[in-house]
Formats: C-alpha cells, sequence, structure tokens
C-alpha cells in the first residue's frame, strides 16, 4: 500500500517536472524565434502556475497562451471602460480610448475563434486569428500618437502584443 502512495507521489512530482519543463522549452524556443518580440522571462511567468494541471503538450501550452491572452484583453476592455469615466481625458483621448475598446473587443472574437481552429488543428487559420487579435495593441496605441496624445495604456498594449506575440509562436512550432 505504502509502494503504491510512493509511486503515485513520484509520479505526479515527475508529471508537473514534465509541464514546467515544457514551458520552459516552449518559451527558450518561442524567444529564440522571435527574440524581438518575446521575453524568455515574461513568457515564463505569463505561463507557469496559470492552469490547474500543467500542459502535457505543445497544443495544451498553445491553447494556454491563448486563453491567458484572453483573459488580458478582458482585463484591458475593462480598463477602458473605467478610463472612460475619468474626466482628466480630452474629448480626443476619450474617442481613442473608445476605438481602442472596441479593437479590443474584436480581438477577444478572434482568439476565440483561434481557440477553435487549434482544437481542430487548423493551425494556419489559428495563426491568421491571432495575428489579427494581436493588431488591436498596436492599433490603439497608434491612434494616441497619430492624435498626438499620450496613451494611458502603453504597457498593457506591450504585455498585450507580447502574449500574442508567444501564441503566434507557438501555433508556428505546431505547424
Amino acid at each position: 500500500m505504502k509502494f503504491g502512495f510512493y509511486l503515485l507521489l513520484i509520479l505526479s512530482v515527475l508529471k508537473l517536472s514534465t509541464g514546467s519543463d515544457l514551458i520552459t522549452d516552449s518559451c527558450r524556443d518561442a524567444s529564440k524565434r522571435d527574440p524581438k518580440n518575446i521575453n524568455f522571462d515574461f513568457c515564463v511567468a505569463s505561463l507557469k502556475g496559470k492552469s490547474p494541471s500543467p500542459p502535457t503538450s505543445l497544443d495544451e501550452v498553445a491553447a494556454m497562451s491563448i486563453q491567458i491572452t484572453k483573459s488580458n484583453g478582458t482585463n484591458i476592455v475593462s480598463t477602458i471602460s473605467n478610463l472612460l469615466k475619468d474626466s482628466k481625458f480630452s474629448d480626443n483621448a476619450k474617442k481613442f480610448l473608445k476605438d481602442c475598446s472596441d479593437g479590443y473587443s474584436d480581438s477577444l472574437s478572434y482568439l476565440d475563434e483561434a481557440i477553435g481552429s487549434l482544437k481542430s488543428k487548423d493551425f494556419n487559420s489559428a495563426n491568421i486569428k491571432v495575428s489579427a487579435a494581436l493588431e488591436a495593441s498596436v492599433d490603439c496605441e497608434d491612434e494616441f500618437k497619430e492624435g498626438n496624445e499620450k496613451s494611458p495604456l502603453t504597457e498593457e498594449n506591450k504585455v498585450y502584443f507580447e502574449l500574442n506575440a508567444m501564441s503566434l509562436a507557438f501555433i508556428n512550432m505546431l505547424k
């Protein structure tokens, strides 16, 4: 009886280690493939401990990355909603914030579609959908720059961009 318990414990630790190693290895590979847009430490920190059970395949790492990106995008939409209530922003800045909110809302739909494509092993479609989602952060930041306004979302846009870049790298590793 004790032997079975210890065997189960060892297998559980090995499984956790394998999932953790898979995240580390996947992030290392992704950051080597796209060093300009993916920071290894950010990637690992974004993924480790975010799932009740560690991923056992690259497909699961990619799906987890997209889910984390979607959660981050949802938080950004909420942040924008709060910023729109702040009277310190000009009418132009509020217009830009509204446009950013619309872009992020659209990107969440793209990420949902990407998850479906990933599940059906349609990696090209998943790539296109995540690429479209990534544009929300770029478009948002550009809108403020072009309107000569300081963006209150620069850090959020940067994080969202990198999370999407990670998801793209994982999808491309599956091709």
